[in-house]
């Protein structure tokens, strides 16, 4: 499926989830029926076969329902309804592997509606020539292809986008000007492998930066903290979608602890309850690591210390922003983010001020 094809799509979206609400009060809830068209299949699926399978042996991707639950409700019934009527028309997207089971990518809301429709088997695109990376990359763009991002949870808008990212950024990578050290974590979702990602040029970098920020109606420094959220580990990732225990500012900081062990004794000290991470406490653990002098014993001693985050009372200010800073942010971006954002741009702003 051509890439403005989806854009279109998604933006048609858009249009009818607030028609639908203006109307009715109720989004519209039937968005995958523009996905259903058996003549333009995406992409991905071009260097795939065709054919049917057995719905018995599929499975689906790891982490599917954490990242994108199944639909339930209305949505579900009149995907079932649809199939029952039509058939799935468009093939879901699997990956074969060696023991002979296939690992959905995409279309595992068209298998739960089938089987719920009493179907035994569905039309398949089956890929056999992908890595566990190139695999996950595929589940994360598909799937965000056909959800808008007011859909989803932050951890989820982070990694669909940093994995757009990373396959544009491995589809326009010229080898012949990267070297041997050229590599870097900002912009690779961890895996558990831990494999570095090849770093680009700082030109090919700032174009698939605007690329995806255009495609996506983002800043470009958007995508990028997205890219850097998504080098956490995933667990510590996860939290911020509740906003509670680590904040976006807090987050960033951490991001540049780059090993997974000390990102993971952090997140167990946070997943207690007794602990929150603060920008000040964020930037703390970032310069320890950065010095070489971050270790567990480091970590609880931060955590766990209250006084340094304790606010004084102060005025509330509250501010109107005028009609020229949509520009900097998109209608995603929650009133915390902004604010969070501009309180970033003032220390930038007044730490430049004492300098000069």
């Amino acid at each position: 499926m051509p890439r403005n094809r989806v854009q279109n799509a998604l933006r048609q979206r858009k249009q009818d989830e607030a028609s639908a609400s203006l109307t009715t009060g109720q989004p519209q809830e039937k968005a995958y029926d523009c996905f259903f068209r058996h003549d333009d299949l995406p992409s991905p699926m071009e260097n795939g076969t065709l054919c049917t399978l057995p719905l018995n042996r599929l499975d689906g991707f790891s982490g599917h329902e954490e990242h994108f639950p199944l639909y339930t409700g209305q949505r579900l019934t009149d995907m079932v309804d649809s199939i029952r009527r039509l058939g799935v028309q468009t093939p879901i997207l699997v990956w074969k592997t060696s023991n002979g089971r296939y690992i959905i990518i995409s279309g595992h809301n068209r298998a739960n509606a089938s089987i719920l429709a009493g179907c035994t088997t569905i039309p398949a695109v089956v890929r056999t020539d992908l890595t566990i990376e190139t695999a996950e990359e595929l589940f994360f763009e598909m799937n965000f292809r056909q959800r808008s991002l007011a859909d989803m949870l932050f951890s989820q808008r982070v990694l669909c986008v940093a994995a757009h990212y990373n396959m544009l950024k491995r589809q326009g990578r010229r080898t012949d000007l990267l070297t041997a050290a050229g590599t870097s974590p900002d912009t690779q979702e961890k895996l558990d492998t831990d494999a570095p990602a090849t770093f680009p040029d700082s030109q090919e970098k700032s174009h698939t930066d605007e690329k995806v920020a255009q495609e996506y109606e983002l800043t470009r420094d958007k995508v990028s903290k997205y890219c850097r959220y998504a080098t956490l580990y995933r667990p510590l990732l996860l939290l911020m979608d509740t906003g509670k225990q680590v904040g976006q500012l807090a987050a960033y900081e951490v991001s540049f602890v780059e090993d997974h062990d000390l990102q993971e004794c952090i997140y167990r000290h946070l997943s207690t309850g007794k602990s929150t991470l603060s920008t000040a406490k964020g930037k703390k653990l970032r310069a320890l690591f950065e010095a070489g002098n971050l270790d567990a014993a480091q970590i609880q001693a931060i955590l766990t210390e209250e006084t340094s985050d304790v606010k004084r009372p102060g005025r509330r200010i509250s501010v109107r922003l005028s009609p020229d800073f949509e520009e900097y942010f998109s209608k995603e971006v929650t009133t915390k983010e902004i604010e969070e954002t501009i309180q970033k741009a003032l220390e930038l702003y007044f730490k430049t001020t004492k300098s000069s």
